[in-house]
């Protein structure tokens, strides 16, 4: 699999486990076998090819993977 790269070119708004607003970019990368979806804070490099940084999701597609970041994102929004 392939770099795939940032699937945010602008930063996200959500909520900080404390209610603070924070930005943050979601990254998509093919790594082994399984794609990953890193929730990334705004102004931190993006992850190095094969590397994994932040929060970090996983799934058999691209799609899965995004969508189980962006559902944990909406549910902190939710909660806080």
């Amino acid at each position: 699999m392939t770099l795939e790269g940032v699937c945010s070119p602008k930063p996200l708004l959500t909520l900080s486990p404390d209610s603070d607003p924070l930005w943050v970019h979601l990254y998509l990368h093919g790594i082994a076998e399984v794609w990953a979806a890193m929730i990334v804070a705004d102004g931190e490099p993006p992850p190095e090819p094969g590397n994994l940084k932040g929060l970090a999701f996983f799934g058999a597609t691209r799609e899965e993977a995004e969508d189980s970041a962006r559902t944990y994102l909406r549910r902190s929004e939710l909660q806080n």
